[in-house]
């Protein structure tokens, strides 16, 4: 008989990551964390997402908008699209103002593999499109954020 309601089965892996627990190039625009445990993806179809993203360090971040790209993950490149015509898939797109916003909603479908370190690379871009790393004023800003992996299963 056919169910009109079959729910897949769903898993959920969550991962958080301090810019502080990380290798971090001089221009702190790479961050690579190679301290994970073993992450293993094992759904008939597989989803990463930024959940929570936060930003700390001297002064004020306003004005800045923030673009977080990933590496080190097998993606579905068929189902990912990019207008800058980079093959890093771009994770979050944000900006840390006065209110502290934040755009939630991207998804990239990742393919089945073992995940044991991730590189980060995150580009900030001030009011005058000036283009740098995880730093204000010399200071260094510091990100935590918070990926899920969503596993669906038949």
């Amino acid at each position: 008989m056919y169910e009109l309601n079959k729910s897949s089965k769903c898993n959920y892996k969550s991962i958080y990551l301090d810019t502080r627990n990380c290798v971090a190039n001089p221009e702190r625009n790479i961050f690579v964390f190679n301290k994970l445990p073993l992450i293993q993806v094992k759904g008939d179809k597989n989803i990463i997402r930024v959940k929570s993203v936060s930003l700390t360090g001297a002064g004020s971040f306003t004005g800045h908008t923030w673009i977080v790209k990933l590496n080190n993950v097998k993606y579905n490149q068929q189902m990912y699209y990019n207008s800058d015509l980079d093959a890093t898939p771009t994770l979050l797109n944000f900006k840390d103002d006065s209110v502290n916003s934040y755009n939630d909603g991207g998804v990239l479908e990742i393919d089945k593999q073992d995940i044991n370190n991730l590189t980060l690379e995150v580009c900030g871009f001030d009011d005058t499109t000036t283009k740098h790393g995880l730093f204000k004023s010399s200071q260094i800003i510091d990100m935590w954020l918070n990926v899920i992996i969503e596993e669906y299963y038949d």
